[in-house]
C-alpha cells in the first residue's frame, strides 16, 4: 500500500517538475502569460509565487507527517487546487489559444497523485469522506480558483487600472 506521506511528498516533487516545465517549454510560462493575458508579468513574480507555494506545500506535508488526522486536509487542498489548475489554465487555454501552455504536460502528474490519493487514501479508509470532501472543496475554491483567475483575468485587470 502506498503511504499518504509518500504521495504528498511526490506531489511536492511533481510541482518542482512542473516549475521546470513552465520554465523551459514553449518559451516559458512567463512569456506565455505575457503574450496571452498579462503583459507586465515577469520572472520575479513567477519566482516568488512558486517559492511561496513550495514552502506552503512543504509545510502542509510536514503538518500531516507530524500530526496526521484531519491535517490531511492541508495537502489535499494543494493537490485539488493544482488538479483544477491543470484543467482550467493549462488544458483549457492550450485548446483555446491553440498553443501549448507551458506546464500542461507535467500537470498531468497531479492527476496521477490525485487518483492515487483517492484510490489508496479515500478508498482504503485512511482518509475520511469528510476530510477528503473538505480538502478537495477548499482546494478547488481557493488554490484552484486563484490559479485560474489570477494570472488570466484578475491581476491583468488590476494592473490595467
Amino acid at each position: 500500500m502506498i503511504s499518504l506521506n509518500v504521495l504528498f511528498w511526490a506531489f511536492f516533487a511533481t510541482y518542482v517538475v512542473h516549475i521546470l516545465d513552465e520554465t523551459i517549454l514553449n518559451g516559458g510560462f512567463v512569456q506565455w502569460i505575457q503574450n496571452n493575458f498579462w503583459p507586465t508579468y515577469n520572472v520575479r513574480m513567477f519566482f516568488w509565487f512558486n517559492a511561496a507555494a513550495l514552502v506552503l506545500i512543504a509545510a502542509s506535508n510536514v503538518l500531516f507527517d507530524s500530526l496526521g488526522g484531519h491535517w490531511v486536509i492541508a495537502p489535499l487542498l494543494w493537490i485539488a487546487g493544482f488538479v483544477t489548475h491543470a484543467f482550467t489554465v493549462h488544458l483549457y487555454w492550450t485548446i483555446r489559444r491553440n498553443t501549448y501552455s507551458p506546464g500542461l504536460a507535467s500537470s498531468t502528474l497531479y492527476l496521477v497523485i490525485f487518483y492515487l490519493t483517492i484510490r489508496y487514501g479515500l478508498g482504503s479508509g485512511i482518509v475520511s469522506d469528510f476530510d477528503f470532501a473538505i480538502g478537495t472543496t477548499v482546494g478547488v475554491l481557493t488554490v484552484g480558483a486563484f490559479l485560474t483567475v489570477g494570472p488570466t483575468w484578475l491581476f491583468p485587470t488590476i494592473m490595467r487600472r
